[in-house]
């Protein structure tokens, strides 16, 4: 990017006081302006093409000179908001259906304003019928019946009798045998089981946690 998008993506939700109490520059300043007003007319009206926000950029602001913005300065407020929200043509489902429930409802506030029964009356079947408003909520699907999973580093929860001071054995073993085989250690053989017991309860542990969370 030829453009310095933090300064525009920090910037472009406070107010003009705001940016200058943080010495931002004035031709910043008018440009983040006027790219809040591009962006609203985008939400606006989202289907549109590039080519379209562009003759709104050119038919709305003016240079200094008091000439229309150039095509050039356009297209460099469109790339600018292209990559601090994305583009709208590839906005989710989601999305468009907030945006047409809104349109529904800035109809039906034009049909009250007028009176218009027959218009009221439309809307409204058309915002009920959109969101299934005639239909049952799903009942419960027994989420509440999973069983809850209690973590805990006490070894006598999982069935294990706790080796007293196990810090201090652990020290002692790892300093006795860290240069000795595994199967070289036959005295402590009762610890190692324990371990290997412990590890093998974990793995179960685990898969249960997975199994759940794919649930």
């Amino acid at each position: 990017m030829r453009f310095n998008i933090d300064i525009y993506s920090d910037n472009l939700m406070l107010t003009e006081d705001e940016m200058q109490a943080k010495n931002v520059a004035p031709q910043t300043i008018r440009r983040i302006i006027r790219l809040r007003d591009i962006y609203n007319y985008m939400l606006r009206n989202p289907l549109k093409k590039d080519r379209d926000y562009i003759d709104y950029i050119q038919a709305n602001y003016k240079d200094e000179t008091g000439k229309p913005l150039s095509k050039r300065k356009a297209y460099e407020d469109i790339e600018i908001l292209h990559s601090i929200v994305g583009s709208l043509q590839m906005c989710s489902k989601e999305w468009h259906r907030w945006r047409f429930n809104n349109m529904i409802m800035e109809g039906y506030a034009i049909a009250l304003r007028k009176e218009d029964g027959m218009a009221i009356a439309r809307l409204a079947g058309m915002y009920g019928k959109y969101n299934q408003l005639d239909k049952n909520d799903d009942l419960d699907k027994g989420y509440s019946e999973i069983p809850h999973i209690q973590f805990t580093f006490n070894v006598a929860d999982m069935g294990f009798k706790p080796i007293p001071n196990v810090r201090k054995v652990i020290e002692e073993l790892v300093a006795r045998y860290s240069h000795s085989k595994l199967q070289d250690i036959a005295e402590d053989a009762e610890v190692v089981e324990l371990i290997d017991a412990v590890t093998q309860k974990e793995r179960q542990i685990t898969k249960q946690v997975e199994a759940h969370g794919n649930a």
